[in-house]
């Protein structure tokens, strides 16, 4: 079995590295639409997150039927689209990102990041990859928690293609909200994916799209306790420019002082600061979301968890009545 393992990772890197060679060689018009392509094949053969992303973007959008399919459609094929770009963004010199990327509000970030605090770097799943590119454009520092592949071989690549954004990576490992925070109180500037689906049993929960999502309490634990500041910053793609934005930096000493008492992740829910502050950011996030719905990444199951996401599908209950149980059920617990 381990000799099977060891050549399927082999195959897995050699058919990899030569997908990414293929796609920089491409014309960029020639490597977008096939991006687009492979998306429509998802689309065709993963009827599972077909449904996910129809189920979640009718109730949070209000969508009717057909609209819900054109939505689905047009996700995968920007997912599509986003794996050519980050592969093709990750090799162009410095001066072709710039003409590929428009700034909006540097104001905001280099005022941030020049004051004597840590900054939080606020980023939903809605092109994120290509937010990756400001070290290089802006040439701020930038660290970010980074997953670890068990194939070797992906590793590495991952790990090229992020050395090529400079980006420092922080390992994904134990004591992550203390190694954030110390980050900040040094001053440095950290990036954290705030559309995370949360762990229920924590019972933090922020309004998303007018349902009670399941939300990880860590972006607004370690703004404050880290004393930083939080700048939230997207980026969205029209035609073959992406606009990354930096909207007006938030203080978390506006929020309070209670998550003092904090000494646990499954006890956020008790603080003010953090549930306010939290739903702040994610009130931004559904601002963001409506600007280019078909942009955002909703093959991830925001508000359930993807072995609910299949029973529900499966049985055909309604999807906000469920969620609304599920918060119900976790909250009346204790």
């Amino acid at each position: 079995m381990k000799m099977l393992a060891k050549i399927a990772g082999e195959f897995q890197f050699r058919f990899l590295s030569l997908f990414i060679l293929f796609i920089r060689v491409l014309p960029y018009r020639v490597a977008v639409a096939m991006g687009r392509f492979f998306g429509i094949i998802a689309w065709m053969c993963i009827p599972l997150h077909r449904k996910i992303v129809q189920t979640q973007s009718r109730h949070a959008l209000g969508l009717d039927d057909g609209n819900e399919k054109r939505m689905a459609f047009k996700v995968f094929m920007h997912q599509g689209e986003l794996v050519i770009d980050t592969i093709r963004f990750a090799y162009m010199d410095d001066e072709e990102i710039k003409e590929r990327i428009v700034i909006e509000g540097r104001e905001h970030v280099e005022a941030a990041v020049a004051s004597d605090r840590g900054v939080v770097g606020v980023v939903g799943h809605t092109n994120w990859e290509i937010i990756g590119t400001i070290p290089r454009i802006l040439g701020i520092e930038l660290c970010a928690m980074g997953d670890i592949i068990k194939n070797p071989g992906i590793q590495s690549i991952l790990e090229d293609i992020r050395s090529r954004y400079r980006i420092t990576v922080l390992p994904p490992k134990g004591g992550m909200v203390s190694l954030l925070t110390n980050e900040l109180k040094n001053a440095r500037t950290i990036a954290i994916a705030i559309d995370q689906r949360g762990r229920r049993e924590n019972k933090l929960f922020c309004n998303f799209f007018g349902m009670p999502a399941p939300t990880s309490a860590v972006p607004a634990l370690v703004a404050l306790r880290g004393d930083a500041l939080i700048q939230p910053v997207s980026a969205i793609k029209r035609g073959d420019k992406y606009t990354i934005r930096f909207e007006k930096t938030i203080d978390s000493r506006e929020f309070g002082d209670d998550f003092k008492k904090i000494d646990k992740l499954s006890d956020c829910w008790r603080s003010d600061a953090i549930q306010k502050l939290s739903d702040t950011i994610q009130s931004w996030m559904s601002s963001v979301v409506m600007e280019c719905p078909e942009q955002y990444f909703w093959l991830h199951t925001r508000w359930l968890r993807r072995s609910d996401m299949k029973r529900l599908l499966k049985s055909g209950a309604d999807f906000k009545e469920y969620v609304r149980e599920q918060v119900d059920k976790y909250l009346q617990a204790g």
